[in-house]
C-alpha cells in the first residue's frame, strides 16, 4: 500500500474543521491535520513553520491559498472554491435566521454574475447587489472597510463575507453580516481532485496533465443564437469530452461560458497523442460541435505550474481552432493534428538569443519558432508563405520578417518561384551559420 498522504488543512478554525471531517472520511489516503488562523496574513509563517511535516496543502478558500502560492508554488497547494451552493445557506440565513429585508446587499469574493445566477436559482427577488471580486491579494482589513463604508453610508442593508475577521469585526462594528462557509460537496470534490493530482505526481511519467478546452468566440455565439442552441453546442461538447476524459483516465469539469477543465497523467495522454503529434478526438469534435474549439494542455511538477502552463498554451491556439501544449521544460509543442505542427522552447534566460531577439525586433519565441521551422522543413530555403503559415501571421509581416533578417545579414534573396498566376514569390535562403553564430 502506498504511504499515506499528509495533509495540512489551513483557514479558519470553523471552516478547518468542517474540511477536516470530510477529510477523514478519506483515511484510506489521507492524514489530516487542521492549521487553524485568526487572519490568512498568517499564512506565510504557518507555510514557513511547517512546509516539510506535509505532503499537501488544502486551503479554506482562495485568498489563503493565493497567499501561499506568493510564498512557495513549488508545493501541491489547493483550495475550496466557493461556489453558488455555498451562497444558498447564507441566504437562508438572512431570510429565516436573521429575517432581514434584503433590498441591497454587500458580497465580497463572488462575482456579480454568480451572485445574480444564484438569486435566479432561488426564484428570489434580484436586490441591488455591490460586488468586491478582488484580484490577488488583499486583506481582511481592507475588506472589512468596503463593506462597512456601504453600510454606514446607507447603500446596503446586510454584508455576506467569506472571511472570518471581517465578519467579526463588522459584528462589532454594529452591521448585519453573514458568513460564506464552504460547503461540504466542494470539499469532497477538491480533495478528490486533490489526491488524484498527488498520486499522479509520486510516479514520474504520471506527471499531472491539464487541458483546458473552450470554445472559441463564444460570445458572439451567444450574441447569434438562442440559449438552448448554446447549450446544446456546451452538451454536446462535453459528451466528447467525458469519453476523452475516460480513454484517458481522467476527469472533466464544466466550467460554464463554454469552458472546460480536464485533469489526467502526462504518461497516457503521450500515448494518447503520439507524443504530441496528434489530437484524436479533433475529427469528432469537427463532426459534432458547431464551432471551433480549441485546447491548451499543460505540464507540471505541481498542479499549479500544470495549471500556469495550460493557460499559457492555451493563449496561443485559442481563436484558431488549436491545440497546444507547454511543457514543464517550457518547450511548446503544436499545433497538434495540424500540417504547421512545431517543437520550440519560450525560453527567456539565454542571453544569445535575446540579442539576436533584440537586433531583428522580434521576440525570443519567435526567434525559436523560425530555427525550428528551418529544423522541419530540412532546408534553409523558403519563400514569405510558408513563413506566414507557420508563424501563423499574414503574408506581409512573413515578407518584413524575411527582408529584415536580409538586411541583417541573416538571410539573402535566392531566387523567384511562379507559383500559379499573379507575380513570382521570392525564396529566400535563411543563412543559419550566421544565425547561431549569432546566439553563442
Amino acid at each position: 500500500m502506498e504511504k499515506l498522504i499528509r495533509l495540512a488543512i489551513v483557514g479558519p478554525a470553523d471552516s478547518a474543521a468542517i474540511a477536516y471531517e470530510v477529510a477523514l472520511e478519506r483515511r484510506d489516503y489521507l492524514v489530516p491535520m487542521v492549521l487553524a488562523y485568526e487572519d490568512a496574513s498568517e499564512v506565510a509563517d504557518i507555510l514557513a513553520q511547517n512546509m516539510n511535516e506535509f505532503d499537501m496543502w488544502l486551503f479554506s478558500g482562495i485568498v489563503p491559498y493565493q497567499r501561499a502560492v506568493a510564498v512557495n508554488s513549488n508545493q501541491p497547494l489547493f483550495y475550496i472554491p466557493h461556489t453558488g451552493s455555498s451562497l444558498y445557506r447564507a441566504l437562508l440565513e438572512i431570510l429565516h435566521t436573521q429575517k432581514i429585508v434584503m433590498e441591497s446587499i454587500s458580497f465580497d469574493t463572488f462575482s456579480e454574475k454568480e451572485i445574480v445566477e444564484t438569486f435566479k436559482d432561488t426564484a428570489l427577488p434580484l436586490p441591488r447587489i455591490y460586488a468586491n471580486q478582488y484580484k490577488g491579494v488583499v486583506t481582511a482589513k481592507e475588506v472589512t472597510e468596503w463593506h462597512y463604508a456601504l453600510w454606514k453610508n446607507g447603500k446596503t442593508d446586510v454584508a455576506i463575507t467569506c472571511f472570518l475577521a471581517t465578519y467579526k469585526n463588522l459584528q462589532k462594528l454594529g452591521v448585519p453580516v453573514v458568513r460564506i462557509w464552504p460547503t461540504r460537496c466542494n470539499i469532497r470534490t477538491t480533495l478528490e481532485f486533490a489526491i488524484k493530482s498527488f498520486e499522479a505526481q509520486r510516479v514520474k511519467g504520471s506527471q499531472l496533465a491539464v487541458q483546458h478546452i473552450v470554445i472559441d468566440d463564444y460570445g458572439d455565439i451567444v450574441r447569434a443564437s438562442s440559449s438552448y442552441n448554446v447549450k446544446k453546442v456546451e452538451l454536446k461538447l462535453y459528451e466528447i469530452l467525458v469519453n476523452y476524459a475516460h480513454q484517458l483516465q481522467g476527469s472533466v469539469i464544466m466550467r460554464g461560458d463554454g469552458q472546460f477543465t480536464l485533469y489526467s497523467t502526462r504518461g497516457i495522454l503521450t500515448e494518447f497523442t503520439d507524443e504530441f503529434t496528434v489530437m484524436p478526438i479533433l475529427d469528432e469534435i469537427t463532426r459534432n460541435v458547431n464551432a471551433k474549439v480549441s485546447g491548451g494542455i499543460g505540464f507540471g511538477l505541481t498542479a499549479y505550474a500544470a495549471e500556469e502552463n495550460s493557460f499559457a498554451a492555451l493563449g496561443l491556439g485559442a481563436g484558431k481552432g488549436h491545440w497546444m501544449v507547454v511543457t514543464d521544460e517550457h518547450t511548446v509543442i503544436g499545433p497538434l493534428s495540424s500540417r504547421v505542427h512545431l517543437k520550440y522552447s519560450i525560453r527567456t534566460n539565454d542571453h544569445g538569443l535575446r540579442q539576436l531577439a533584440d537586433t531583428l525586433n522580434i521576440s525570443i519565441t519567435t526567434v525559436n519558432r523560425l530555427m525550428a521551422i528551418i529544423d522541419k522543413l530540412e532546408q534553409n530555403n523558403l519563400a514569405a508563405d510558408d513563413l506566414a503559415m507557420y508563424l501563423n501571421i499574414t503574408a506581409r509581416s512573413a515578407r518584413r520578417m524575411l527582408s529584415n533578417l536580409v538586411d541583417k545579414g541573416f538571410a539573402k534573396i535566392e531566387g523567384e518561384e511562379l507559383v500559379g498566376k499573379g507575380r513570382p514569390r521570392k525564396i529566400y535562403k535563411v543563412l543559419l551559420k550566421e544565425l547561431v553564430q549569432s546566439i553563442k
